[in-house]
């Protein structure tokens, strides 16, 4: 159960970096700047996103057994 619980707290910190880019973009900078933010941003949220189901995963595979 502590394993599923370590991967729920990097997968909230993922998305809440992930979050933060993705809000900077609201701000005007330049193109560079902007996409730099939209792929990180993306491809932090969605690990978040992909770490929280695998942790889900493995408490209800814990769980079952």
């Amino acid at each position: 159960m502590t394993s599923a619980f370590i991967m729920y707290a990097v997968a909230a910190v993922l998305g809440g970096i992930g979050a933060t880019l993705l809000l900077q973009l609201r701000r005007p900078r330049s193109d560079q700047g902007r996409y730099a933010r939209l792929i990180a941003g993306t491809m932090f949220a969605m690990g978040g996103i992909i770490l929280s189901g695998f942790a889900t995963a493995l408490r209800s595979w814990a769980s079952s057994g």
